[in-house]
Parts: C-alpha cells; sequence; structure tokens
C-alpha cells in the first residue's frame, strides 16, 4: 500500500510538531480535495438536474408550441368554414329574396294589367253610360224644346186672333147705341187683357225656348 509519509526522513517523521504539521497539512489537502470533489458532483448534479429541467420545459414548450399552431389551424379552418357558411347563408337568403321580389312583381304586374282591364271596361261602360244619359237629356231637351215652339206657335196664333178681335170690338164699341155699346166695350175690354196676358205668356215661352236651347247646344259641346 502507498505510504503518504515515506518520503519524509524518519528523524523529521518522529519530531511531534513536525509531524502534527505535516499531518495537518496532508489533511488539509485531503479536504480540500474531498471538497472539491464534492463540490464538483454536486454541481455536475445540479447541473444535470437543471439540463433535465430545462430538457423538460423545451420539450414542454415545443409541445404548448405544437398545440398552439393546431389550435390556430383549427382556429384558420373554423373561420373558414364559418365564413363560407355565411356567405353560402347570404347568398341563399339573397337568391331566395330576389325570387321572392321577382314573384311578388310579376304578380304586381299581372294585378296592374287586370287593373287597367277592369278600368277600360269601366270606362267603355261609363262612357256608354254617359253618352245613353247625353242622348236621353238631349232627346228630353230636344222634345220640350219642340213642344216650346208649337206653344209659342199657338199662342201667337191666339194673340192674333184676339187682338184682330179686341181692335175690331175697340173700333166698334164708339159706332154702337149704349146698350150695344156697353157689350161690345166689355167685350174689347176683356179681349184686350187676353191679348196682354198672351203676349206676357208668348215671352215667357221665349225665355223657356232659349234655355232650353243653350242647354242643347252646351249637352252637344260636352265630350
Amino acid at each position: 500500500m502507498f505510504n503518504l509519509f515515506g518520503w519524509i526522513p524518519l528523524t523529521i517523521r518522529n519530531h511531534p510538531v513536525i509531524t502534527w504539521i505535516v499531518w495537518s497539512a496532508a489533511l488539509a489537502t485531503v479536504s480540500t480535495i474531498i471538497t472539491s470533489e464534492v463540490l464538483n458532483n454536486t454541481t455536475l448534479a445540479e447541473m444535470k438536474v437543471r439540463n433535465e429541467g430545462l430538457t423538460s420545459d423545451i420539450a414542454y414548450l415545443r409541445e404548448e408550441i405544437r398545440t398552439a399552431h393546431s389550435r390556430y389551424d383549427a382556429a384558420q379552418a373554423s373561420r373558414e368554414e364559418t365564413i363560407s357558411k355565411r356567405v353560402a347563408e347570404l347568398s341563399a337568403g339573397y337568391r331566395e329574396n330576389v325570387k321572392s321580389l321577382e314573384e311578388r312583381n310579376e304578380k304586381l304586374v299581372l294585378e296592374n294589367a287586370d287593373l287597367k282591364s277592369t278600368l277600360s271596361a269601366l270606362r267603355s261602360v261609363e262612357r256608354r253610360q254617359s253618352s245613353d244619359r247625353k242622348e236621353t237629356r238631349l232627346s228630353k231637351l230636344s222634345a220640350a224644346l219642340e213642344l216650346n215652339i208649337r206653344q209659342i206657335a199657338e199662342a201667337q196664333q191666339l194673340l192674333y186672333r184676339t187682338s184682330a178681335s179686341a181692335g175690331y170690338d175697340r173700333a166698334a164699341c164708339g159706332k154702337k147705341s149704349a146698350n150695344v155699346y156697353s157689350n161690345i166695350c166689355e167685350q174689347a175690354s176683356k179681349q184686350e187683357s187676353q191679348v196682354r196676358a198672351l203676349q206676357e205668356k208668348i215671352s215667357l215661352l221665349e225665355r223657356q225656348g232659349k234655355n232650353l236651347s243653350d242647354q242643347i247646344i252646351a249637352l252637344e259641346e260636352k265630350e
């Protein structure tokens, strides 16, 4: 076995103080070596543990990054799918609205055509009824005017005869005796009153005839 102190001379090695010093130095050296070795072993162990921890952290971070990428890709795919679905829904809704509007427009066009046809028929009926009313009114006015003309002619003839008779009786009134005079003069006065009444009647009939004639003209000019 190797002797740590074999190289020291015996006289020195047997000296108590020298021996203590040598042993102290030897122990210090061994302690330093052991302490250094222990520290080195401790440091290596710590570094190994730290390295293992860092390796674990790196693996965890890599897994987290991979998971994040997967989630991001899934989110993008989901987002694109959602957008595509929304676009499809909007497109379907737009097509449905357009179809509904086209059907409504077609219905309104048909209703408008029916309404125009109905209005045209109503106008035709109204025009025919208006024309019938116009013809009926013209017929009545014409008949009234013809009657008026006949009445005026008859009144004028009566006026002519009555005026002639009244004039004759008035002329004879002063030539007869008192009794005869009285009857003739009274008859003349009576006929003169009839003449004035006939004149007023003729004047009234002429005004009525003028009114009837104006109504006929206005009605004929009316569309």
